[in-house]
């Protein structure tokens, strides 16, 4: 039988998880429109790229630190951590993203009578995915993987519609980077933690002016 922390593994990934997710393109859509990106190839570059330099060094490691910090009721190195990401992100879309995303999933909790022990300090996405983790019983290892995938599937739907990418090539492109997942670190040190990306940074700051769009970042 499939255990209940699965079946609570795949509501928190799930596009129909009313968080709003689906609405970001992380400076996607303006390396379209810049003509960095018009391919499947490109995409998966681009995305490979992002995934090993800034989730893979930042957002997995912290989910762990931050799972872990909840799990001892640790509050404080929960807000550390907290701020250590919205700190890092370096545009103002990425940085309301963050919020906005970790708003929306912290409403949806409370309402669902798992609200967060340090709401009031304004958790961000991964603040609250983590927390989401530990209040529904999902194993760290398969939050994080988790976590990696809907990035990975939000990503790749919105490339579906700005490349624009085919169904099957976009499957095929889902399926090449879903390899990349099982070999993350999540044990990095905190001197190793980073996000630097100039190449990322410039695409949402254009993105920002950007005259037309279908996308919040």
């Amino acid at each position: 039988m499939t255990s209940l922390a699965t079946i609570n593994l795949l509501r928190l990934v799930s596009p129909a998880l009313p968080i709003g997710a689906f609405a970001y393109s992380q400076g996607l859509e303006a390396a379209i429109e810049a003509g960095h990106i018009s391919s499947r190839q490109d995409t998966e570059e681009w995305l490979e790229a992002i995934f090993q330099r800034t989730i893979c060094q930042l957002d997995l490691p912290i989910i762990k630190r931050i799972f872990e910090a909840y799990e001892a009721e640790e509050f404080q190195e929960v807000q550390y951590w907290n701020q250590f990401v919205l700190a890092s992100r370096e545009t103002f879309e990425l940085h309301k993203e963050e919020r906005d995303i970790g708003n929306a999933l912290g409403r949806l909790l409370r309402d669902l009578g798992e609200p967060n022990p340090v709401a009031g300090s304004q958790p961000g996405y991964v603040c609250q995915f983590a927390w989401a983790g530990v209040a529904w019983d999902i194993p760290l290892t398969d939050l994080v993987s988790g976590f990696a995938y809907s990035w990975f599937e939000n990503q790749i739907a919105a490339a579906t519609k700005l490349v624009p990418l085919g169904q099957t090539d976009a499957q095929r492109t889902l399926a090449e980077l879903c390899k990349l997942i099982p070999h993350a670190n999540v044990d990095l040190l905190d001197h190793e933690l980073n996000q630097s990306l100039p190449g990322l940074a410039a695409m949402s700051s254009r993105h920002e002016v950007q005259s037309a769009r279908l996308f919040r970042s």
